[in-house]
């Protein structure tokens, strides 16, 4: 079994890694080998992208997390071992009982089979793949459902991926990296040929058997450019380490995207690190859309300079500066393996031109304060360190992500305190340069990329998934219900880099409660954070709770930041009207509104809440004022 987190192979039977001590057992729940279920063969695979019955009831998909050696899926398929568990699923090595052959067979978790939209998104992975058709890209062979249980079969490759492999070698030879990435780029020639950006091309997703034969696969997130309607602009997917800045801007992205991300892979490969380097997956993902890594020579001078500049014309944040297809890339390549006297040329991307700032955005100096005091309460999850506080290049001990909490109640009217709440409780835990905090429009945004609705239990898959692409070791999630006037709130902290989980539990006697409640929860959160009591004292003493004591207006303000997360400025400016009206003296809610106007492109409205919020900051707290 693989570990998720450091990627050690341990015995199937393993309960925790050998290595990290990760557990591998989700709530102490692994599916027991059962007598085999049958269904004919005809009937495998027939309606497979129709949602599964919500709950499933009965069946190997009502029966735990993972699936146990032995257990035969259709009578066809015997599972032998887990490979690897991500958010979509668990991938194992199976036998096909009647080809008589080893396979990988890659399951979607039963919560997920709910969802038509997610179906749809395993199916297409089969239908790509299916139009891509070159030895280095694996083959998908089927797809299937059994007892509840919907999967793909594709191609069993015995070896390892890339990634095992420069974790155990670092960097590796340079014969290897170019010989690596001149398959790579074939496969990818063929995707490309198809219209398919794969859009998540990774070391994990490079397998490497015996012969030395490269495979890519997992096409789980490709797109097809043909497919009118199926991309959205503004729609966050990929690993953040491999992200292309397109994708990371949530614009459009084509097949330079996956060759910018063959700039990272060979950076890599030919250094043994990354080329943006930072604390935090967030810094990381802001610097490549502002600046080109230090070149590769420069971090390791035994580095052939050609290759060094291959992979900087392939990391160009200009798509139209990088190279404009995998065959152009490859060409290069094999010009290296030739002894090449030619060198590779970077045109000049054009000067940006910056828009002027409007004229209401240089009110003055307390402009400025209001505007940071926004980013203080809504971005607190910072993109760069700051060593001033830190010390000498000293990384948090901790990073902390606050998820929205879910409304356990069935009543509609609560579904706002889920975010609210986890705002609140994400300034009012405090800061320190011991903590790093997750701001919550980036959990919004990892939540909508997820897939992940208000209303959804969270379980260990799915927060481990989070985890991954906010950097956080630390989770806090849970849950909100109301018995008559009292409002109950249950509140996890999942420790995943120690293994530590604390359950805590308030209640509020009535709704004007709600405040003071989660003030208390948050000094709750700040004791059970595994950090030392000067890190603690630091935290509360840089707390601050919002500076409206108004429900209604926390309320409003709250719904129009979900809005305005989501580029609907109108609907916003809206509600942070009424949040206005509710407490008059909510600066935060005047900034807001100023920011709303601004989209709109109403600069006299703009200029008018942001001089309000100007007048207001003067009585804000010292934390609300200054980031």
């Amino acid at each position: 079994m693989e570990c998720s987190q450091c990627h050690t192979v341990n015995p199937p039977s393993a309960e925790r890694c050998s290595k990290c001590d990760t557990p591998f057992e989700f709530d102490g729940a692994t599916m027991a080998a059962g007598p085999p279920v049958s269904r004919p063969a005809s009937e495998v695979g027939k309606a497979w992208s129709v949602a599964a019955a919500t709950p499933v009831t009965g069946g190997l998909a009502a029966s735990g997390t993972s699936l146990a050696p032995g257990t035969i899926l259709g009578t066809r398929y015997e599972i032998l071992q887990m490979l690897g568990q991500g958010g979509m699923g668990a991938v194992y090595k199976a036998r096909d009982k009647e080809l008589d052959r080893f396979l990988a067979l890659k399951v979607i978790r039963p919560e997920l089979a709910v969802h038509p939209d997610i179906l749809h998104r395993f199916k297409q992975e089969l239908i790509l793949a299916r139009q891509v058709t070159h030895k280095n890209v694996i083959r998908i062979f089927d797809l299937g459902e059994a007892d509840g249980i919907k999967f793909i079969t594709m191609e069993y490759i015995e070896g390892q991926d890339l990634k095992h492999i420069v974790d155990e070698q670092g960097k590796l030879k340079t014969e290897e990296s170019v010989r690596i990435m001149e398959q790579v780029c074939l496969a990818l020639e063929a995707a490309h040929a198809e219209g398919v950006v794969h859009r998540d091309l990774k070391p994990q997703n490079i397998m490497l058997d015996k012969s030395g034969r490269i495979s890519v696969m997992d096409f789980g997130i490709a797109r097809s450019t043909e497919m009118g309607g199926m991309t959205q602009t503004g729609a966050l997917l990929g690993t953040p380490d491999y992200m292309s800045p397109e994708q990371v801007m949530g614009e459009h992205v084509d097949a330079r995207s996956d060759l910018f991300t063959m700039g990272v892979i060979l950076y890599q490969l030919l250094t043994g690190d990354l080329p943006y380097k930072a604390e935090t997956a967030q810094s990381s993902m802001f610097k490549r859309t502002r600046e080109v890594p230090k070149r590769a020579i420069e971090v390791d001078p035994t580095v052939p300079k050609f290759l060094s500049d291959v992979a900087e014309k392939c990391l160009q944040i200009d798509v139209k500066v990088r190279y404009q297809s995998a065959q152009e890339l490859r060409a290069d390549l094999e010009a290296w393996h030739g002894g090449t006297s030619k060198t590779v040329t970077i045109a000049t991307p054009p000067p940006v031109v910056v828009a002027k700032p409007k004229n209401w955005l240089a009110i003055g100096v307390a402009s400025a304060a209001i505007i940071l005091a926004i980013a203080a309460f809504i971005f607190r999850g910072r993109l760069f360190s700051n060593t001033a506080e830190t010390g000498a290049n000293a990384p948090p001990a901790m990073s902390l992500a606050i998820l929205p909490l879910r409304n356990a109640s069935g009543d509609p009217s609560l579904d706002w305190l889920g975010s609210s709440i986890a705002e609140m409780l994400s300034t009012d835990v405090g800061q320190s340069a011991q903590l790093r905090a997750v701001s919550s429009e980036r959990i919004g945004q990892i939540f909508r990329d997820l897939r992940i609705s208000p209303d959804t239990t969270l379980d260990a898959p799915t927060i481990q998934r989070v985890a991954e692409f906010s950097n956080a070791d630390t989770i806090v999630w849970g849950q909100y219900a109301k018995f008559g006037d009292q409002i109950r709130i249950d509140a996890t902290i999942q420790d995943l880099k120690r293994g530590h989980t604390t359950k805590l539990k308030t209640e509020a006697a009535s709704d004007k409660e709600i405040l003071s409640t989660v003030d208390h929860l948050a000094s709750d959160i700040r004791q059970k954070l595994d950090l030392s009591s000067r890190a603690v004292k630091e935290l509360q003493a840089q707390s601050f709770k919002p500076s409206s004591s108004s429900l209604p207006a926390l309320r409003d303000y709250s719904d129009g930041l979900q809005l305005q997360r989501q580029g609907k400025n109108l609907e916003a400016a809206k509600l942070f009207e009424s949040s206005t009206k509710e407490d008059p003296e909510f600066a935060l809610a005047y900034s807001q509104l100023a920011r709303a106007y601004e989209d709109l492109g109403q600069d006299n409205e703009a200029e008018q809440n942001s001089r309000k919020a100007v007048e207001l900051s003067d009585k804000l707290p010292d934390m609300e004022t200054r980031f």
